[in-house]
């Protein structure tokens, strides 16, 4: 298993320590590290108590640690936070830190705490053997060549060199070249560069933490993309507006968290009834209510499932890393075009939020479309109508039309099933045990897995989809053992999901339910009977 270090830089919030950890994270990246953040932030425009933490080997790292290699606080009264987090190898940097980090002293001269972000990259760099002329390009990069940056970078690589020396590369990394094309997105970032290449050309937005990434991300593409954006007044009329685009030919999505979703809800059925293809992209954080606006949790996979009133045709896609948060946009846009459904791509402020190097596919994604009866066509006519209708739009009420009408669409599910990305196993065949994941818990999942001194006997089984249900999915469990579900929430919602479908009870469940995520360290604890 190879070397996974964590880096961890908190303070109040207004310090710059989001910035200040992207900045790391892109000198990680130029010194060939895999890379994955995560922050966390109070619902505060200042004070409070922010993080930002980086986890970061030279091979492939699938999660984010809960154990600290080196944790650096730019304000007193912030690292006691974390003790639980620390090690007997940790290094905790601060102004009154067990390692005591001048930084009000260091940043005078520069022009002010400002720089104590920068400062701190400095001091980290010096542990960890970093090459400073590949750090001051990537300050260079980020700000300008003449940027105070520099300087304070400088001030905490020589304060450190002349304080600490005996911590110098005490964390040994393996430098490898960097990954050609290698991106730093978020889960948001990767799923909006997805909606591009598979030609998304209309979003709308009101924003809502935490999926409000992606509506800056696209409005910013409009500049050099053939794509609408636009933010409206509330989440109804986003959705409503995605909705005229989709009928006017638009391969449209338009985003929202809980909350918001809940507004939607109308809209989803109506695209349910009158055959338009939409994309909802849903990013969870926990409820309800307005719940707590800026931590995550994975407890809206029911609401997603059996959003809108009545019965109808949607599609739900559960992307668990940056790359099937990429690829869920492209297979979203695809399948809603094929079959003229909304489509729901369920995801949550970890995934949303949180960073990782990345390195876009080369190849160019299939573009499926389906005919339509676009407003204005002189061939053809329809009428998308909210009522029940027949084929040309028509309003129905004949029991027998009727009849027959909702059985047609509902029989459509059996063939959406057949296009939907299949489950995923990851492991041995020799293994006796099974976890079951669904969205962002696979990426602490995997990682767990690769902890472990004895990995053969766990398997994990990731759904990428869970709408509609394929009954078949019973007989993969038949093998084992044990199953395991584990999951971001408090009731088990796959559980539940899974026993509507079919019998299902599982072995043992994982939960959590406090807004933070589920970290590896947890679930290697948890599988200790399993693997023994």
């Amino acid at each position: 298993m190879s070397s996974v270090f964590t880096v961890k830089i908190v303070g109040p919030a207004g310090a710059g320590i989001k910035s200040g950890g992207l900045l790391l994270s892109r000198i990680l990246l130029s010194h060939g590290q895999h890379l994955i953040d995560y922050s966390e932030y109070p619902s505060l425009v200042r004070g409070g108590h922010n993080t930002y933490q980086v986890s970061f080997s030279h091979q492939p790292v699938s999660s984010i640690h809960y154990q600290l290699s080196l944790l650096i606080s730019l304000e007193p009264n912030h690292w006691q936070l974390h003790k639980t987090e620390l090690t007997k190898k940790s290094l905790v940097f601060g102004p009154d830190a067990p390692l005591v980090l001048p930084l009000s002293d260091l940043v005078k001269p520069i022009g002010g705490h400002i720089y104590a972000n920068t400062v701190a990259l400095g001091v980290i760099a010096y542990c960890f053997g970093f090459d400073p002329s590949i750090c001051h390009s990537e300050i260079i990069n980020t700000f300008s060549l003449d940027s105070p940056n520099l300087t304070a970078f400088d001030a905490g690589f020589q304060y450190a060199q002349n304080n600490f020396i005996q911590y110098q590369d005490i964390f040994k990394i393996h430098s490898n070249a960097p990954v050609k094309r290698a991106l730093i997105v978020d889960g948001s970032e990767a799923f909006g560069h997805g909606f591009l290449v598979g030609g998304g050309n209309f979003y709308a937005a009101y924003p809502m933490t935490p999926s409000t990434g992606l509506l800056h991300f696209l409005a910013q593409k409009q500049l050099t993309h053939p794509i609408t954006v636009l933010h409206p007044e509330d989440e109804i009329s986003s959705a409503s507006l995605a909705v005229g685009a989709a009928f006017a030919g638009a391969r449209a999505a338009v985003g929202t968290s809980g909350g918001g979703f809940a507004l939607m809800n109308e809209t989803v059925s109506f695209c349910g009834v009158a055959n338009l293809g939409v994309v909802f992209y849903l990013a969870s954080r926990p409820g309800p209510a307005t719940g707590l606006p800026t931590w995550t949790a994975q407890g809206d996979l029911l609401h997603a499932v059996f959003s809108g009133h009545g019965e109808f045709n949607k599609i739900v896609l559960t992307p668990g890393t940056h790359a099937e948060s990429y690829q869920a946009a492209i297979e979203a846009l695809n399948l809603a075009a094929r079959f003229d459904v909304p489509v729901i791509v369920l995801t949550d402020k970890l995934l949303a939020e949180s960073s990782a190097s990345f390195t876009p596919p080369t190849y160019i994604p299939k573009v499926v479309s389906s005919p339509r009866h676009l407003p204005g066509s002189d061939d053809s006519f329809y009428m998308a109508n909210s009522y029940e209708h027949d084929q040309n739009g028509f309003s129905i009420e004949d029991a027998s039309l009727v009849k027959k009408v909702v059985t047609a669409r509902l029989s459509l599910s059996k063939k959406i099933v057949k296009y939907l990305p299949k489950p995923v196993f990851y492991g041995s065949d020799q293994a006796k045990t099974l976890i079951l994941t669904w969205g962002s818990t696979k990426m602490a999942v995997l990682e767990a897995l690769n902890m472990l001194d004895n990995p053969s006997k766990i398997g994990l089984l990731h759904f990428p989809s869970l709408w509609p249900i394929n009954p078949n999915w019973a007989l993969m469990f038949k093998p084992f053992k044990n199953i395991l579900v584990i999951e971001n929430n408090a009731t088990s919602q796959l559980s539940t999901l899974l026993a509507s479908a079919f019998p299902f009870k599982p072995t043992s469940t994982l939960l959590n339910c406090d807004g933070r995520p589920i970290y590896p360290e947890q679930i290697v604890k948890y599988l200790k009977p399993y693997v023994s």
